[in-house]
């Protein structure tokens, strides 16, 4: 594990390190609070297609849930 220190602009940016950017190769990022740290998840390209699906529909959370199950069920497919 390398670490490295990173600096937040007065935006609120963080630049991550080329060799970070080049070794996950994601565009986007789950921001996620652990035990009083932030920690980043890359999105993968395969999930991405599928952020927002549900925005604007009213669905029910139990819907929402199996909705979810079955796309999460068709990508484990793809990938076995």
């Amino acid at each position: 594990m390398r670490i490295e220190i990173v600096r937040m602009d007065k935006n609120g940016r963080i630049y991550l390190p080329a060799s970070l950017r080049k070794r996950f190769k994601a565009e986007s990022f789950y921001v996620e609070e652990r035990e009083g740290e932030i920690v980043l998840i890359p999105v993968r390209k395969k999930l991405k297609k599928y952020y927002g699906m549900f925005r604007g529909k009213n669905l029910s959370a139990g819907e929402i849930d199996r909705l979810i199950e079955e796309e999460t069920e068709k990508l484990l497919r793809e990938e076995l």
